[in-house]
């Protein structure tokens, strides 16, 4: 039976319909002229409203509403689509396709830094792990989830994802963990007055003493409590649920008057709700019932009604068991011939079950054998001969069939892990890219720290040090004998040649006009100290007005002052010329000397660090860095940086 309770769970007949019209209505509200933002949001809402009762037309119109998202650029919409897809291939039991669509909806919900959809993600592939029975993965992912909703104080979705380790945690026999992980849920719940919530876990809890003989008490409670909060939401399937499974209890404790006064409730409920699924099964239950009662005769109308039910539904499940009822109510009635037919159909429905194929084969080959029987009456021996043909044709075809569908799952299994292997290892690889990116940031912004310190310190202390020294040096100018006038002088000019060069160190360091003026004021001070030498000139043009935060700044100027050494130093050049624009959203920098040139390719075997620090820092920007030059043609230089605040 609880596969019955699960399947009831899942399906309802009255929410087919209902999403059948909404999906119709909206395939017409679809033709007006309507914007893309409002289409996007129409198809995603039925898709997600009728992923279980209607998964192949929910797939259908996400793929329709993803494929519009990714053509006008809504990512928002894109990563849903993904997510609800997900769900449906989850729900037709499709986990690898599933995986599949919740992974690319999680990929998309970290670019995009929404820790909702990050947190739904995570959820979601819990669920999928916990559908196919691997626990430990289900939970690791429910942490992952319930860690982002903390830190978002959500408390709702922190009570789902505890309900969601709670029920985890009966699956593994855990039954503390769950009783624990369940309670939080249900007190999570009760402080944003969730009464759904409420009423789940309360429901869930009780699960965890159903099978306990010493609490079943306890489980009572817990499901009449959680049967009034449903009741009071109107919430009328959940009532079924909660009754199903009072009913459930009541007849392991062989109390069956008590379990069919549940049974029979749940089964007037959804004959209002026309939930035919669902009212099948409560029918199952009251048959089985009334047999444990001795009262077979009371059975059979309820069990014929559930098979014209299953018959509209084409639910084997349920004529198996329907079909097992019968038999014992005859079996009681003493009715042997009609028990035995009904333990037969039990039996046949059980091997469709387990092997449809197999019985469809079987069934057309016992079709073809009966029409050439009433052809070939008259010629036994080529019958006989032919049925035998037919049988071996029918063997060789299933063993092509069976190495056909061998073949298929190992080329799938391998294609599957190399597809996981290679997912991995790419993962792997840009977590250790951005890890790599924020220990340069790290050592970056550390060594700019401590360069401003060093470069304050040297001209508050050591200069103030060689000020003193010269004011006190010059003062025994008047004392001196005409003798040591030329020492006296030379003390002063060396005195002077320091503090020249501690300027020059602590201007290098950390320009003062960087810090005072912004980026552009301390380039045109770098220009005019290299044009000032006379050794080549450089010219500057540029439309940034002002200061791009000083972070940024400090970065791009040292960028910029690498690349220059860069090409003072090697290229031999007479000129330079250096621009930098701003736009809305971008900084693009492009610096060009008639030097030498070199060869580019020979930077990676190079051991120096001035290249390897311009890439550095452009990647810690997240920007990108083009260099052109070839031997004799000089060298281009084209820095594009995305800003931010753009």
């Amino acid at each position: 039976m609880t596969k019955l309770t699960l399947f009831f769970f899942l399906t309802s007949s009255f929410l087919f319909g209902q999403d059948q019209k909404a999906i119709d209505d909206l395939r017409k509200e679809l033709k007006k002229d309507l914007p893309d933002s409002t289409k996007i949001d129409l198809m995603w809402n039925v898709a997600w409203a009728s992923f279980r009762a209607l998964p192949e037309k929910s797939i259908e119109l996400s793929r329709e509403c993803l494929a519009l998202s990714k053509k006008t650029k809504n990512f928002k919409y894109e990563s849903r689509s993904n997510n609800t897809i997900g769900a449906a291939y989850s729900f037709l039991g499709k986990y690898d396709s599933s995986d599949y669509y919740y992974n690319r909806s999680l990929s998309l919900g970290l670019k995009l830094n929404d820790s909702t959809m990050i947190a739904k993600g995570y959820g979601n592939l819990g669920l999928n792990f916990y559908y196919q029975g691997v626990y430990e993965k289900s939970i690791e992912n429910y942490f992952k989830a319930l860690k982002i909703n903390e830190l978002r104080n959500n408390k709702a979705n922190m009570g789902n994802d505890c309900a969601n380790l709670g029920n985890t945690y009966i699956q593994l026999g855990s039954l503390d963990l769950a009783d624990k992980y369940l309670r939080r849920a249900f007190d999570l719940f009760e402080k944003v007055n969730n009464k759904q919530g409420m009423a789940n876990s309360l429901s869930s809890l009780a699960s965890v003493y159903t099978d306990v003989d010493s609490l079943m008490w306890k489980a009572k409670d817990l499901y009449a409590r959680s049967y009034k909060l449903k009741e009071e939401l109107n919430d009328r399937f959940g009532m079924c649920n909660v009754l199903h499974q009072l009913g459930y209890i009541a007849a392991n404790e062989k109390n069956y008057n008590k379990a069919q006064e549940y049974n029979l409730k749940a089964l007037k409920i959804r004959r209002e709700l026309e939930d035919i699924n669902g009212a099948t099964t409560s029918i199952i239950s009251i048959g089985n019932a009334y047999v444990s009662l001795k009262r077979p005769k009371e059975a059979l109308p309820y069990l014929n009604e559930g098979l014209i039910f299953a018959s509209q539904t084409g639910n084997a499940d349920h004529r198996k068991h329907l079909y097992m009822a019968f038999s014992d109510a005859y079996a009681d009635l003493k009715d042997f011939e009609r028990s035995l037919k009904y333990r037969t159909l039990y039996s046949q429905v059980s091997d469709s079950l387990l092997n449809e194929t197999k019985t469809e084969q079987i069934i057309e080959m016992q079709t073809k054998y009966e029409t050439e029987k009433k052809e070939k009456e008259n010629s036994e021996l080529k019958r006989k001969t032919e049925i035998q043909q037919l049988v071996i044709a029918n063997e060789n075809q299933k063993r092509k069939n069976q190495l056909t569908i061998a073949l298929t799952i190992i080329i799938l299994i391998i294609g599957i892990s190399l597809f996981i292997y290679n997912r991995k290892k790419q993962q792997q690889k840009t977590e250790l890219a951005e890890a790599e990116k924020l220990r340069f940031k790290d050592v970056i912004e550390a060594e700019e720290k401590e360069r401003s310190r060093i470069a304050q310190e040297l001209h508050d202390g050591l200069g103030q040090l060689l000020s003193t020294a010269r004011l006190n040096v010059a003062g025994l100018e008047d004392s001196v004998i005409k003798e040591d006038k030329p020492d006296l002088d030379r003390a002063l000019k060396i005195i002077d040649d320091a503090c020249i060069e501690l300027r020059s160190i602590s201007h290098n360091m950390m320009p003062s006009a960087l810090i005072r003026l912004g980026l552009i004021p301390a380039i045109n001070e770098l220009v005019n100290n290299v044009n000032a030498t006379k050794a080549l000139k450089i010219d500057l043009t540029s439309n940034v007005d002002s200061s791009l935060g000083k972070s940024l700044d400090i970065t791009v100027f040292r960028v910029i002052q690498e690349v220059l050494t860069n090409m003072i130093k090697h290229a031999k050049a007479d000129h330079i010329t250096i621009s930098i624009n701003k736009n809305s959203s971008e900084l693009e920098i492009s610096m060009k000397d008639n030097g030498i040139g070199f060869d580019t390719d020979k930077l990676k075997d190079s051991r120096g660090m001035g290249w390897k620090n311009i890439f550095s820092r452009v990647s810690m920007l997240d920007g990108s860095i083009k260099l052109e030059s070839e031997p004799k043609k000089g060298t281009f230089v084209y820095i594009n940086l995305k800003l931010k605040n753009g």
